[in-house]
């Protein structure tokens, strides 16, 4: 039984609070529970799972069984916009139709509910069932006149025409139920809006009818009149959508081979990087790039638009920590309001550029709200908007939440530099200089604000310097420093920073390395003979210890420059030296990142003792290797492979030619994990025998006496077979040769071409043996 069997699902969440099996086992018991007891649990399950539409409508439907319909559509409105789950739509629509549908004057509201729900899911593959309620709806209406009755019909049509133009399931009973319509609902009359009521050619061809027919069959007349014109204009009507109909079950086919796979139901949970999560990101992007592509082919932009973003709102349900699919979204939803703004679509462009700045608070105040990337994203899009309070906004929030604001501050100082100057950007770095969670980094940005914006490198020192005092022992601070004064000029500074650094007596081994190297670079950059003769002494007798005393590597750092060095790779390898990487992918400047410039055993790794043959790769130790061996059927001591076997180690068959076959082990039989977990546990100290004492054979071993004991331990060892008797016995050989032969062959074992040669007598010298072992023979020989 596995150890998450055991565990309680409580306790598996306080360990995991993403364990997803361990919430719907107690979602499953929640389920049966009153719902004034439950409500604590589901509302720990949303909070947990926010965009999980299927928790969120078995909360509801939990709500609407304890006819608690208040809380319900409170529910409702927490989620109902913010998660596009198909089902949680569905029970939305069936709730308001059951409840307020056969209330007159609720039901524009429930229209309205499923005008909106075509809009945000109407493009979903499993979105049939909302418009056949919705066309029931329609249907189910009394109209009042004529002019009641067309507009019903125009409605019903109107939501058949989106019905049949989306690629879904169950899509061929639509059209039929749509082709049906057609065919019956033409027969109401025209009303006077109507082109063909209002066509003048038409109305005198009434007229003359009217003049022509009596009173009793006038009206006869028109209706046969009508119902021949509406027959024709029904076919037509439906001609004209037969061949988007077909294309749109093409399209529906080659969704259904994409989404073959796909995971809807999935939850969203941080990122482990499995394969079968591999497998989903790739499936939904393959989607995408489908409705990208616009297979019903569409002129109109915000169409294609509606389907592309609500294909990534579908992947966010189950992708929602997947940083890259938000704003790959957002980026899709400003690229198609450049296109519609260019277009001159200037209505369709603000209502998606709207969704975009809803899309970026979805994600920042949900899934994404400890993932700043997300949140300078957001700040970066109201800022290219003019909406500059609302970017402020969002790097204040972002700054109070996080547990670590320095690259928000650093974020937040350069966006404040942009849109107001240098001036109010220093109040944000003194702001940040003065909360404690900051690191070193906010000094580094504030001094090169200074230095690049205002041109004073003197501000600029003085803002290290002071960082310097409470970030001295940190390399990325001091080689920032050095880098800085270097840049500068300032060779004189540059020198005092690195000696002042090295004298500290807080200077840890890896800062002490990088200055030292810094130091070294410099004077041999800029520095007279006697001045780098004097650090490079200094610096072999402070490092020696590190290099092992290996002059040869500090000649290798005096004399290298970026990523050109004065021997080969392969010979720094072998005399040890490791900072081959450190400079390989400079491109300018004596200095890089000290990160990765050590292993984290030390400076030095040691030299590895390769075996280089004359073509200069290493090769396998082939000594070892035993050789395959075609069989036909593998033996106990043989590792068996398709087609053959490979024999056991020379000292592992030199122990199974001695043990006993197989066959004459007939138990007890030991079970290897309860024998194992016995010894795991044992703490008993094993008992030792005394051989020098003697034991007199009048005592006693319990209950039994020593003289008994002997005397039948003896006559055990002496009635026992010997093995080498039972591997000379002819009976022996003929029963294995009996038994391969029945197998499909000889056995082609190495260990069968022993020498088996010889007498039970000349095995042993013991007569009485040699009298058992003959009885033993006649038996087995009158047994066969």
């Amino acid at each position: 039984m596995s150890n998450a069997s055991v565990i309680s699902p409580e306790r598996r969440i306080e360990f995991n609070a993403f364990d997803v099996d361990a919430w719907n086992l107690l979602l499953r018991e929640s389920s049966a529970r009153p719902i004034d007891t439950a409500r604590i649990f589901y509302e720990k399950l949303v909070t947990q799972f926010p965009n999980a539409g299927r928790y969120w409508k078995a909360y509801i439907e939990h709500e609407l069984r304890a006819k608690n319909y208040d809380k319900a559509e409170a529910l409702f409105e927490r989620c109902i916009f913010q998660v596009l789950h198909i089902d949680l739509w569905k029970s939305y629509l069936h709730y308001l139709k059951l409840s307020k549908g056969h209330i007159i004057s609720m039901r524009e509201k429930v229209a309205d509910a499923f005008e909106l729900a075509i809009d945000r899911v109407g493009h979903d593959i499993q979105a049939a069932q909302i418009y056949q309620d919705y066309i029931q709806f329609l249907t189910d209406v009394e109209a009042q006149g004529q002019y009641a009755e067309n507009q019903k019909v125009s409605a019903i049509r109107k939501v058949y025409l989106r019905a049949v133009a989306t690629p879904m399931l169950n899509i061929e009973t639509i059209w039929q139920a749509y082709c049906d319509f057609e065919k019956v609902s033409l027969h109401v009359l025209p009303s006077a809006d109507n082109d063909v009521r209002n066509d003048q050619h038409f109305s005198l061809f009434l007229n003359r009818i009217a003049q022509i027919c009596s009173y009793n069959c006038k009206e006869l007349c028109i209706l046969l009149v009508f119902q021949s014109v509406n027959i024709n204009l029904a076919e037509k009507l439906v001609a004209d959508r037969v061949k988007d109909y077909q294309h749109v079950k093409k399209v529906l086919k080659q969704m259904e081979l994409l989404m073959q796979g796909i995971n809807r139901q999935a939850i969203s949970v941080p990122p482990r990087g499995t394969q079968a999560e591999q497998k989903q990101i790739d499936l939904w992007r393959k989607l995408i790039v489908f409705e990208k592509s616009n297979p019903l082919r569409s002129d109109e932009v915000g169409l294609k638009a509606k389907r592309v973003i609500y294909t990534y709102d579908q992947a966010l349900l189950s992708l929602g920590y997947h940083a890259d699919i938000w704003y790959e979204s957002a980026v899709y939803h400003e690229k198609i309001v450049a296109e519609l703004r260019e277009r001159g679509d200037m209505k369709t462009a603000e209502t998606i550029e709207r969704e975009t700045s809803k899309l970026y608070s979805r994600a920042t105040s949900g899934l994404m709200r400890n993932t700043p990337l997300i949140h300078f994203a957001h700040a970066d899009f109201e800022e290219s908007k003019g909406r500059y309070d609302i970017a402020t906004k969002i790097y204040d929030d972002l700054i109070e939440s996080n547990d670590d604001p320095t690259l928000a501050y650093i974020m937040l100082m350069n966006f404040i530099r942009r849109i107001k100057g240098v001036r109010a950007a220093r109040k944000v770095f003194e702001r940040a200089r003065g909360d404690k969670r900051s690191k070193f980094h906010i000094y580094i940005a504030g001094a090169m604000m200074e230095f690049h914006c205002i041109k004073d490198s003197n501000i600029a020192q003085k803002i290290f310097d002071y960082g310097l005092k409470k970030y001295g022992n940190v390399p990325e601070f001091a080689t920032a420093y050095i880098d800085f004064l270097y840049h500068v000029n300032d060779e004189n500074n540059t020198r005092g920073v690195i000696e002042r650094l090295l004298e500290s007596p807080d200077i840890s081994n890896e800062l002490k390395i990088e200055m030292w190297d810094r130091y070294l670079d410099l004077e041999t950059q800029v520095g007279d003979a006697a001045s780098l003769r004097k650090v490079d002494h200094a610096r072999r007798q402070a490092l020696n210890e590190a290099y092992d005393d290996r002059q040869a590597l500090f000649l290798v750092d005096r004399f290298k420059f970026l990523n050109l060095w004065p021997c080969s790779e392969d010979q720094m390898k072998l005399m040890g030296y490791n900072k081959i990487s450190r400079l390989s992918s400079t491109t300018g400047g004596p200095t890089t990142s000290t990160q990765g410039h050590f292993m984290s055993q030390g400076l030095l790794r040691t030299t590895q003792q390769v075996n280089l043959e004359i073509s200069g790769f290493p090769r396998p130790d082939t000594n070892q290797m035993l050789a395959f061996k075609p069989a036909s059927r593998a033996t106990p001591s043989t590792h068996p492979v398709s087609g053959g076997v490979f024999p056991a180690p020379r000292s592992v068959s030199f122990m199974l030619q001695r043990l006993p076959p197989p066959d004459s082990f007939c138990g007890p039989f030991v079970d290897h994990n309860i024998l194992m977990d016995a010894l795991k546990n044992f703490t008993r100290e094993p008992p030792k025998a005394n051989y020098k004492a003697s034991v007199d054979v009048n005592d006693s071993i319990g209950k039994y006496k020593v003289a008994d004991l002997k005397r039948e331990f003896q006559q055990l060892v002496t009635t026992t077979t010997d093995p080498a008797v039972l591997y000379a016995s002819e009976e022996y050989r003929k029963q294995r040769k009996r038994r391969h032969g029945a197998a499909g062959g000889p056995n082609d074992s190495d260990s069968e071409d022993e020498n088996t040669n010889g007498t039970a007598a000349e095995a042993t010298g013991d007569v009485f043996k040699r009298l058992m072992n003959a009885k033993v023979k006649a038996k087995e020989q009158m047994q066969t």
